[in-house]
């Protein structure tokens, strides 16, 4: 029986040739975009979810008020993590983390830097990372010992032994390879490949035991059967109990939920990664559903051709049953097909799929649960699509089957095929209208005025030879024709390392704590990054002694601590007096899409880490970067020349939304090539069915053009209420996601009358073709037979 069900299916398909196209490419093109999407969502969900005791390990997260808002962060003092453990019996382990800039590796003459961090061995009793050779437990137990990943080894040693091997890091210290663990996987947030003793660190005196110090990502893991909920309840005064910040609260958080629900608001977790998870994944399923529509439309218009074959199968004997098997075998067979096209589509892409996403996906071929999945993913799409036609189809009365006059009468209510055909095209609309503010959004932030000038400009981390020697290296780097300014700094001018909401100055409520943030430099910031300056002057160390001293702040800054002539006031931090010597424009060093922040550039009384340098202006880059690199090669011999430039880091910080912009745009692609595929067999349907009249309506004196507008009218209403019903989705939503940047675009009519007008082109290009085709038929060949 199945095999009759499926000879006369793969008969009825050949004898729909046309149609059958239309459905297998829109379900197979919807199928391979929620293959793809749904391999993409399967990672996200497993990221960090693999370690062994993942459901015991939290990390560590604080709540503070600042100007009557609760934030949250994840950082933590040193002696946090040993106090968490001493106090609290629940708590099994601990583990502190440091996240700095990549670290300098050296063995003879093999240089690199590499994702490092200072831990613990409770790092590696919490988190499931296989080992290959050593303990990696008792290796973070010794100051003088570090441990590799495979790839790192066979970069330093090649392919002898790395165990037992010295390592110096950073041009300082030698260490030696005590253990060696297989390459993280890609689903892991850890992005580190070096793996230091903590005790080390405290040896070089980088350990302090201020508790205002947030320097180190703390987590741990509580013993089995502890409640997170009661714990929380007595850890919430944890840093109020042990330093004088009594207005931070803290929480554990379930570590195997931070890589999709790191986003707080208000003290709590609101999501982060899931909410654009999700809105993939409901995207995905609206394209598949998409591909669905065309089908059961297609299916339901050509119910009446089919009408005599259902008459003649019951008059013969088949029951209901056996017909809805029947067609639901044509609906199965098609998904099968359209399936098979998906596989294709999947492999051919699967490669740029993953670049796109930036993640090293594993190909979902080699894993038999796949296939597994595949099996139920077809046979579900198949039943589903099939199951309205088939059910409409069989239940068709012999006498009025036999009489093939079903479907050609418009009846007065709305019929079940313009339902879907509106829901079709205000899915496009919705789709195309917000791939269009995404892109609004995506070039207000990026033509937004930094404050700084980005380009030709680059930054070196230093290292100990260039900290011995850097007076000589600014002095030499000065000589070169190609360079303009030279700036130590503390951090990049692309991120922010530092802020408190400790600061004190004359005047200023004690009750009031804004969170500032902090940077320094040497020399010639303003100029070196391109800022403007309204009053007062630049630090410059070199000039003016007493500058490791001052400051220099931004518009913002002197707005909040209400200073009407900001220079000559003094900002106390920590135990510091500064002096404003200057005050620039407001600049942006950390996200362009957050809400300008409090700025103070301190002078050199920090650590500076990095080196900026300003190419002059019209110089040939590539002449001016071997220029920089002699010069360095000379005071920082040994070690590699890898610089940054400002602007590529800068413009790194959209990836993450021109992925989410690129891939709305493509699924945007897919759903008007899926609704214009169905669009054009309704259309061809409708002109194939109706040519007899148009062929009437030609020889009593119509024309072509009012022929076309007949036919394309009927399609063309339907997509006008689609965009009045996509219209006021597209604002609801589009304006709650704009709410969530501080700088924002606004929402402009015009998006959605140019939408509207585009989606009405489209379609109106898509069915007009059919009636034009239908129009200019000879009336002799349609009614020779009448």
């Amino acid at each position: 029986m199945i095999r009759n069900y499926l000879k006369i299916a793969w008969r009825n398909i050949n004898r729909s040739k046309g149609y059958a196209f239309i459905n297998i490419a829109g379900l197979g093109v919807g199928m391979a975009a929620s293959i793809l999407i749904l391999i993409w969502v399967q990672f996200e969900l497993s990221v960090d979810r693999f370690h062994e005791h993942s459901d015991r390990v939290y990390a560590v997260w604080r709540n503070g008020n600042s100007q009557g808002e609760i934030f949250s962060w994840d950082y933590t003092p040193a002696p946090y993590a040993p106090a968490l453990k001493d106090q609290f019996p629940e708590v099994e382990e601990v583990a502190r983390i440091t996240e700095w800039d990549p670290l300098l590796l050296t063995v003879d003459d093999n240089s690199f830097y590499e994702e490092a961090t200072f831990t613990e061995p409770g790092f590696f009793k919490m988190f499931s990372f296989k080992a290959i050779e050593g303990d990696p437990v008792q290796a973070l137990a010794d100051p003088e010992s570090i441990v590799l990943t495979e790839s790192v080894a066979k970069k330093l040693f090649g392919e002898e032994s790395a165990m037992g091997k010295m390592v110096m890091l950073g041009k300082e210290t030698n260490l030696e390879v005590n253990a060696i663990i297989k390459d993280l996987p890609e689903n892991t947030d850890f992005p580190f490949t070096v793996f230091c003793s903590f005790k080390k660190l405290d040896q070089m005196g980088w350990v302090d035991d201020f508790w205002g110090n947030n320097s180190y990502r703390t987590f741990a893991m509580l013993n089995e059967g502890a409640s997170l909920d009661d714990f929380n309840t007595k850890f919430k005064s944890f840093t109020a109990n042990n330093s004088d910040y009594d207005d931070i609260s803290d929480f554990l958080f379930p570590f195997e939920d931070l890589h999709l629900y790191s986003k707080f608001e208000n003290g709590q977790s609101v999501g982060g990664k899931i909410e654009l998870i999700r809105m993939f994944g409901i995207v995905s399923i609206i394209v598949l559903f998409i591909a669905g529509i065309n089908f059961v439309n297609l299916s339901t218009a050509q119910s009446d051709m089919r009408s005599k074959e259902v008459g003649i199968r019951k008059l013969s004997g088949a029951g209901k049953g056996m017909l809805i098997s029947q067609f639901l075998a044509e609906s199965t067979l098609i998904a099968v097909a359209a399936y098979l096209f998906a596989i294709v589509i999947v492999s051919l892409i699967f490669p740029w799929f993953k670049e796109l996403i930036g993640q090293n996906l594993e190909s979902p071929f080699t894993q038999p649960f796949f296939w597994g999945i595949s099996a139920v993913y077809v046979l579900v799409i198949g039943v589903l699509a099939g199951s309205y036609p088939a059910f409409l189809m069989s239940s068709y009365r012999p006498a009025i089957a036999m009489k093939s006059k079903l479907n050609t009468k418009e009846g007065l209510g709305v019929k079940p095929r313009e339902v879907l055909v509106v829901f079709q095209f205000a899915v496009v609309v919705i789709l195309i209208s917000s791939v269009w503010i995404i892109r609004d959004q995506m070039n207000y932030v990026q033509n937004r005025d930094l404050g700084l000038i980005k380009d030709n400009l680059i930054f070196h981390p230093v290292t100990q030879n260039m900290r011995t020697n850097k007076a000589a290296l600014r002095n030499e780097l000065l000589t070169l024709p190609g360079v303009a300014s030279v700036s130590y700094t503390f951090s990049p001018l692309t991120e922010i390392y530092s802020d408190t909401d400790q600061m004190n100055w004359q005047g200023k409520d004690q009750n009031f704590k804004p969170n500032i943030s902090r940077m320094g430099t040497d020399a010639n910031l303003v100029q070196t990054a391109g800022m403007e300056l309204v009053k007062g002057r630049d630090i410059d160390i070199y000039t003016y002694a007493n500058d490791s001293l001052s400051v220099i702040i931004n518009e913002r800054t002197a707005e909040i601590m209400g200073f009407d002539d900001p220079i000559g006031q003094i900002i106390k931090d920590d135990d510091y007096e500064f002096r404003v010597v200057g005050v620039v424009k407001d600049f942006i060093m950390g996200s362009p899409f957050d809400e300008v922040k409090p700025i103070v550039v301190i002078g050199p009384e920090r650590q500076l880490n990095f080196i900026h340098i300003r190419i002059k202006e019209g110089e040939n880059l590539s002449n001016s970067l071997a220029q920089i690199k002699t010069v360095f090669d000379k005071f920082n011999p040994d070690s590699p020349f890898e610089y940054s430039f400002v602007d590529q880091e800068h413009a790194s910080k959209f990836r993450s939304q021109e992925q989410t912009a690129f891939l709305t745009s493509i699924f945007t692609g897919i759903a008007v090539v899926i609704s214009c595929m169905g669009l054009f067999g309704l259309a061809t349907f409708i002109a194939e069915r109706r040519k007899k009249e148009i062929s009437v309506r030609k020889v009593l004196g119509a024309t072509v053009a009012s022929l076309v507008g007949l036919i394309s009218s009927e399609f063309v209403r339907l997509v006008f209420i689609s965009v009045l019903l996509g219209i006021p989705v597209t604002w609801y939503f589009m304006s709650d996601w704009l709410d969530s940047f501080a700088y924002r675009t606004e929402l402009h009519w015009s998006v959605f009358i140019w939408t509207g007008g585009l989606t009405l082109l489209i379609a109106l290009l898509t069915v007009s073709s059919q009636a034009i085709k239908a129009s200019i038929v000879n009336p002799a060949k349609t009614l020779k037979s009448e």
